[in-house]
């Protein structure tokens, strides 16, 4: 019977009346017969439905979900609503709340129904017509999250392509999203871009700090600038609050890790007009293979001041330090048909350290000039140095087998008969960043006759300017496999490249959000886009050497002969149609444009000229759906999204990138997320994404794939599901369990020569993980506790974040070589095995 009246609450055997009357039913009729096909099948359901008459799902907008209180009028923009809330606001409010109107996110919800990151003002996620989704900070703290990967894997259409030797360019990861990379996010809404993909980017993020994170999923040019057409990740942090609170967190697990978090928060004055919230965090991981670890610290200071009820200013400052060792794979195979597997825990190299300092500092203010109309601004300065060693094998010198290669030049050990040995070069790099951003909003409410208008006016200002110089080894080190010569290091090293890149982008952008008759809604808008990037590097005729090999001519930043300006103007737009026939459910599509410059740093291969921009356009049709007053969300769509100009990293080589020149991406996304009943709390994610090469290089067939071949680490099928259940009441109250399923299908993966030109390979296998974790919480001697055991990858399995097999020299396929020879590219990257991580939570 609990199942029964559980299933009858989801899904009614009879439908709401309309909200205006039966007058609309064949206005509605003519809009379903017209729906995209993406959308037909709920529209089926829909009208079906509509010949009853049971009372509709009630989420008016006196209701506060979940609980979660209104706070008082202005403050921080109305954001917490309440009586006179003018619903103004832009991101997270007062004490830590994203609010719209009276309606509130509850942090302890699996559900998040009001959103900022795609209007850029605090809007109901049904009424939103574009495709969103937020991770709670229930979800992050279930999953005792640690790093953007672990989030990320919670929405559809999103994957951590891991890093790796050269992964799109990015040694430490890109977060693909819909099929296409980028190292670009954002911290309360404002860009942060990574050059040559240092651990400054979004794989090197912490989360100690971090309240929730939002994706929005699509182009976002209009409000965001020259992004990437995947989509955008914003890390919403965390605030300071009102009531005074304190926590210590400490957290143990496998690989002798170990994390400490310190969070502080209150009023600074009597009169609560001055907050602060303090948090530190130290993070220590060993790791399953040899000589991997990481290990960061962050402090993050931030002071609110209320000005007065319309009036509010926040500074704040994150400074951190990320040190790791990376780890690239290279594998042996005999005869080029059987790899030697040495487990998981080999690293066929010496340490290849990193470590960046880096730091944010940001301003904030905010002024409501009445309840309808409010300004925001924001500030931010940051600053990042990073020093990187990669070390790795190039090949095996092999003087055990008959016919095997034995011996190279250029090497500090001899290489005596009876041992095989890997050979070592190493390629350390120094950088130095800085950006620069501000942006202005100014948000209002006019009502013109029936139209209710929300407008957004806004303007930017982005600087960025990175450097970089590489080092080569101009004598090779060697470890060895099997035999007794005594292992060398890579050694005399030189300046190999040197490049530097700037850019200046301005943008100004309007926006409207209008509510029409009948229950539709329009979002149109446009941006102008204007950028000014500069670029200078060395080339080969003046320093370097193409691959690698020979003693390389000392190189120096004077040297950088090559030295381009482009500057480059643009109108992207973007409109939206939603209609909401019922509170519960509303039916959208949307047509979005997207620009972006491609801050990289590298050289197209076959031109030798910096990446041109990229451009983006997408078409996209869903339904949303809410119940439970707004407890259980669900959201279905459906994209096609066109890109041009497509970067993509190639393996040992520090200067050159491929140039696709379009590829598609498209497919089925699915979200759900929230509470089904009392207590239990699910996240189901889906999505299946055809990504293919639809134009080839402008520089020949030879420096890309085929048309038709899919892009590399992008699943065609990709999904997760999260469930918990906690007991609220008899002798188990304060108890939670739950579990979670990742899967991740085949990855296609580009296997390139070092000269740039495609050869033949196979991809990554597809893999499933799973999950569980529990919790309790409990009071003691005044105190909260929370304890929670999280295990990971429950079933020990092997997989591969990514990577393929292929001869890793470029002459085996038209000569295989004898004896022990390299099988895998650098790129490959090792899954982390099974993980026990423990945590105490000390509250007061």
């Amino acid at each position: 019977m609990r199942a029964a009246s559980l299933f009858l609450r989801i899904c009614p055997v009879t439908a709401p009346p309309m909200r205006r009357g039966r007058s609309l039913m064949k206005t509605k009729r003519l809009f379903l017969e017209a729906s995209l096909a993406a959308i037909a099948a709920a529209a089926v359901v829909v009208e079906a439905r509509a010949q009853e008459s049971l009372p509709m799902i009630d989420v008016g907008a006196e209701k506060v979900v979940q609980g979660a209180p209104p706070g008082p009028a202005g403050g921080d923009g109305g954001g917490t609503g309440g009586a006179g809330g003018n619903g103004t606001s832009i991101g997270i409010g007062n004490n830590g709340e994203m609010c719209a109107g009276d309606i509130c996110n509850n942090p302890k919800s699996y559900a998040a129904p009001v959103q900022s990151i795609g209007t850029k003002v605090n809007t109901p996620a049904i009424e939103t017509p574009l495709s969103t989704k937020t991770v709670t900070n229930q979800m992050l703290e279930d999953q005792q999250v640690t790093s953007i990967e672990q989030a990320l894997r919670n929405v559809s259409g999103v994957y951590f392509s891991g890093g790796g030797g050269s992964s799109f360019g990015y040694s430490f990861g890109a977060v693909v999203l819909r099929g296409f990379p980028t190292s670009t996010y954002y911290r309360d809404g404002v860009r942060l871009d990574t050059y040559q993909g240092g651990t400054s980017g979004i794989g090197g993020t912490l989360f100690a700090n971090v309240e929730n994170v939002e994706v929005l999923k699509g182009p976002a040019a209009i409000l965001y600038g020259a992004v990437e057409p995947g989509g955008i990740v914003n890390l919403n942090l965390k605030q300071p609050l009102e009531k005074p609170a304190y926590s210590i967190q400490q957290q143990v697990g496998s690989y002798q890790s170990y994390r400490t978090v310190l969070d502080a928060t209150g009023p600074l004055s009597a009169d609560k007009s001055l907050l602060y919230r303090f948090i530190a965090s130290y993070e220590n991981d060993g790791s399953f293979q040899d000589y991997g670890y990481n290990r960061n610290v962050m402090f993050y200071p931030v002071v609110k001041w209320n000005v007065d009820n319309n009036t509010w200013i926040r500074v704040s400052d994150q400074y951190q330090e990320n040190r790791i060792n990376q780890v690239f794979l290279s594998y042996l195979t005999y005869n080029n048909v059987l790899p030697l597997w040495l487990g998981r825990s080999w690293n066929p190299g010496p340490p290849s350290p990193d470590a960046q300092k880096q730091n944010f500092a940001t301003v904030t203010w905010h002024h409501d000039f009445d309840k309808d109309w409010s300004v925001q601004q924001n500030f931010l300065w940051q600053t990042v140095n990073h020093t990187y060693t990669q070390t790795g094998a190039i090949l095996v010198s092999d003087c055990i087998s008959p016919g095997g290669y034995c011996g190279a030049g250029n090497f500090t050990g001899a290489f005596l008969p009876g041992n095989a040995q890997l050979v070592e070069s190493g390629y350390p790099s120094f950088g130095t960043q800085q950006t620069y951003v501000t942006n202005l909003d100014v948000v209002g409410h006019v009502k013109t006759g029936e139209l209710q208008h929300t407008m957004l006016l806004g303007a930017d200002y982005y600087r960025y300017n990175g450097r970089l110089l590489n080092t080569l080894a101009n004598s090779f080190g060697s470890l060895t496999v099997f035999g007794t010569a005594p292992a060398t290091t890579p050694s005399l090293y030189a300046p190999s490249a040197a490049s530097g890149q700037q850019g200046d982008n301005v943008g100004a952008y309007i926006q409207d959000q209008i509510k029409l008759p009948y229950d539709f809604e329009i979002l149109a808008g446009g941006r102008y886009q204007y950028v000014n990037s500069r670029f200078q590097t060395t080339t080969d005729d003046t320093c370097g050497y193409p691959n690698n090999y020979g003693l390389s001519i000392p190189c120096v930043q004077a040297l950088e002969t090559m030295k381009t300006q482009t500057v480059n103007q643009r109108v992207t737009p973007r409109a939206a149609l939603l209609w909401r026939p019922y509170e519960w459910m509303s039916l959208y599509g949307n047509y979005v444009e997207s620009y972006s410059p491609n801050y990289n740093g590298y050289l197209v291969l076959g031109s030798n000229l910096p990446n041109p921009p990229s451009a983006g356009q997408q078409e996209e049709a869903g339904v949303k759906f809410q119940f439970f007053d707004q407890r259980l969300q669900a959201q279905l769509a459906y994209y096609h999204l066109v890109k041009t100009n497509i970067p993509v990293g190639i393996p040992n080589d520090q200067i050159h990138e491929i140039l696709v020149g379009q590829g598609r991406s498209q497919g089925l996304e699915i979200d759900i997320g929230g509470e089904i009943m009392p207590g239990w709390s699910v996240n189901l994610a889906y999505a299946n994404t055809d990504a293919l090469v639809t134009k080839a290089s402008p520089f020949g067939a030879g420096y890309n794939p085929a048309i038709g071949s899919p892009f590399p680490y992008v699943p065609r099928n990709q999904g997760s599901i999260a469930s918990s259940y906690e007991f609220r009441n008899g002798s188990l109250q304060g108890l939670k369990v739950g579990a979670r399923y990742d899967y991740t299908g085949y990855l296609p993966f580009f296997h390139y020569n070092n000269d740039g030109t495609y050869i033949y390979g196979q991809g990554t296998p597809s893999y499933g993980l799973v999950g569980v974790f529990a919790g309790y919480d409990f009071l003691y001697n005044g105190y909260n506790i929370h304890t929670q055991l999280n295990v990971d990858n429950l079933f020990d399995k092997t997989y591969y974040l990514q990577g393929g097999l292929v001869p890793m020299s470029w002459d085996q396929l038209s000569s295989p070589q004898a004896g022990w020879s390299l099988a895998y590219q650098n790129n490959s990257v090792l899954g982390t095995p099974r993980t026990i991580r423990g945590l105490i939570k000390v509250s007061f």
